[in-house]
């Protein structure tokens, strides 16, 4: 009997360990691997960009961005700077789904914006929103990424 419980506990343990190296390259493997430097989680809060012409802020409501459903994007200069949005719109980054335009409204100094996205045919998606503003006379190219879920 001892030999019994000698022989089975090094091997459950050993099982144990392949199944959880297993189930983590499983969770890895759902994850996209294209998060790139100018990635938004707005389920973390505010998404900060910083350029030489500034400090940004955007965040989204819902904080969960969902296709085929209302969202809306809010940005504003941490510099309290006068913006000049020449145009903006939304891309995919991982399918081409067209270019979405976004028409930005000035309130209190929170340019705010509503639009939706399509689906697409996997669970989540990650799109790119691009702001071309001026600046104090200069124009900057903003770039934003973001995930989308069905």
């Amino acid at each position: 009997m001892a030999f019994m419980r000698n022989f089975y506990t090094p091997t459950i343990l050993i099982l144990f360990i392949i199944a959880v190296f297993f189930g983590y390259q499983l969770i890895e493997r759902d994850k996209p691997q294209n998060y790139g430097p100018n990635y938004c989680d707005f389920s973390a809060g505010v998404c900060v960009q910083t350029q030489k012409i500034g400090s940004f802020e955007l965040n989204a409501l819902p904080k969960r961005v969902k296709a085929e459903s209302e969202i809306n994007f809010q940005l504003a200069s941490k510099d309290n700077a006068a913006l000049e949005i020449q145009s903006a719109w939304l891309e995919g980054k991982d399918m081409y789904m067209g270019k979405i335009p976004l028409f930005f409204n000035a309130e209190n100094g929170v340019y705010e914006a509503n639009t939706l996205i399509g689906a697409c045919t996997e669970e989540q998606m990650i799109w790119q929103m691009v702001i071309v503003l001026m600046i104090n006379n200069q124009q900057q190219r903003l770039v934003f990424e973001f995930m989308s879920y069905r």
